[in-house]
């Protein structure tokens, strides 16, 4: 018995926490996910009546003391001007998505051949200089010219577009040998242009019918890499 009154009030509570349209209107908020969000601050309220309400006289106490109509009037105005930074970010990010993919194929490029981060910009400067005589019988010439412009190539983002496709390939890695019936590993010497030690680790594993031999690890050591000091 206290177990379904239990139950019954759980289930309560969860009608009561959904988000209740009205609220738009009466308090300027608006649902996401599981909260309430003022479109006056931003600010996140758990979905309760006496939550969003405690929100909006605490908060917005200006907007609250005056007249329903001038407080329904500021939170349409509110509520529009969100709708259109939305929509503006919405079309940003639909632009700048081929620019971010040119960005991260350059990266890739400067990154296998080991080249300085600073490449991004040299080469930005090079299609600049092709691009009129390149795309000279292009109708939409200018266009091309202008996506070229805008694609993020400083050198700051190519060094975080490298560390994120390392980082990506690290998280494929671990997904790859976690997923692997059996693995076998390869230690090898290396030394740096101080002369420091260094191992390397090797790992090869199956993925799918493809045999893969991947380096997994590279580590100074405080002394050599002779078998008897790792251990092996």
């Amino acid at each position: 018995m206290a177990s379904s009154a239990k139950k019954q009030k759980v289930q309560d509570s969860k009608c009561i926490r959904e988000f209740q349209t009205w609220w738009t209107e009466k308090y300027g908020m608006i649902s996401k996910g599981d909260k309430a969000v003022c479109v006056l601050c931003s600010g996140t309220v758990v979905c309760r009546t006496s939550s969003v309400k405690r929100h909006f006289e605490t908060n917005h106490k200006s907007v609250s003391q005056k007249s329903e109509a001038e407080q329904k009037e500021l939170i349409a105005s509110a509520l529009n001007d969100r709708n259109k930074q939305s929509t503006s970010m919405i079309k940003f990010v639909g632009n700048n998505c081929h620019t971010s993919a040119a960005s991260n194929a350059a990266a890739n490029v400067i990154a296998r051949h080991s080249k300085p981060f600073q490449e991004g910009e040299f080469l930005k400067e090079a299609w600049l200089a092709c691009a009129p005589s390149l795309f000279d019988d292009f109708d939409d010439k200018d266009k091309i010219i202008q996506r070229i412009k805008e694609t993020p190539l400083s050198r700051n983002t190519i060094k975080e577009r490298i560390l994120k496709l390392a980082e990506n390939i690290t998280d494929q890695q671990k997904i790859d040998i976690n997923d692997a019936s059996f693995i076998s590993l390869c230690l090898d010497e290396s030394t740096d242009v101080t002369k420091s030690a260094r191992l390397a680790v090797f790992a090869r594993y199956c993925v799918g019918n493809v045999i893969k031999e991947e380096l997994i690890a590279i580590k100074s050591l405080l002394t050599t890499t002779k078998g008897s000091q790792l251990g092996v």
